[in-house]
């Protein structure tokens, strides 16, 4: 059962990100011109620093039951107008896919970016607890320095590993997971990876008070 969900959640994730999904509306999608500029009023990016090693035999306390019928996902996809997500720096590039009692996601990505690291975000909330990923080998024994002692790393389990980085939090409604896919000509690091997705997921968190 674990293998199919995060099997499941892995090509949910590359369906999202590789454009598959279905475009949505021009309205919605693509709200904002060039000429438009938006106070990223939520978020300031610190510097990026280098990831530090953690513990193997880390501890991690779920902050969900994943067991609880009755509990619902928070959606980071649907929960924001386009000039809300303008406003730190998003915009919103896929329809939202949703199973009520199991994932929501979507894909994001930057209005602008200046470093010659891009490429898609995949948002999702979903039910799999860390203790899943750490069985089959895919946290990442590293974090940042500073942050928030609930947010973990991890990879998706495919073979372009180096192009991808997970940054996830364990919340009251879900584990709220960003998927960062580098499409550009740069060859970034694991940890300009994990920072990016890391800076999505906290701009997220930020502008929706997701606790």
């Amino acid at each position: 059962m674990r293998i199919r969900i995060l099997t499941a959640l892995a090509t949910c994730c590359a369906v999202t990100l590789s454009g598959c999904t279905p475009p949505q509306d021009t309205q919605s999608a693509h709200s904002t011109t060039t000429e438009e500029t938006y106070p990223f009023e939520t978020w300031e990016s610190p510097p990026k620093p280098s990831m530090i090693p953690l513990l193997p035999d880390r501890e991690y306390v779920e902050a969900f039951d994943k067991d609880d019928p009755n509990n619902t996902l928070y959606d980071l996809c649907d929960t924001f107008t386009p000039e809300e997500l303008a406003e730190i720096g998003l915009e919103k590039t896929s329809m939202t896919r949703k199973n009520s009692s199991s994932f929501i996601d979507c894909s994001m990505s930057e209005v602008h970016t200046t470093d010659g690291i891009h490429g898609p975000f995949n948002v999702s909330t979903h039910f799999v607890p860390y203790s899943w990923l750490r069985e089959d080998g895919l946290v990442i024994d590293a974090t940042f320095p500073g942050i928030d002692e609930r947010i973990y790393f991890s990879n998706l389990p495919r073979e372009d590993e180096n192009k991808h980085c997970d940054a996830a939090i364990s919340t009251k409604h879900g584990r709220i997971t960003i998927t960062f896919s580098h499409t550009g000509k740069a060859t970034p690091t694991k940890d300009e990876l994990c920072w990016k997705a890391y800076e999505i997921l906290e701009k997220l968190r930020t502008k929706g008070n997701f606790t």
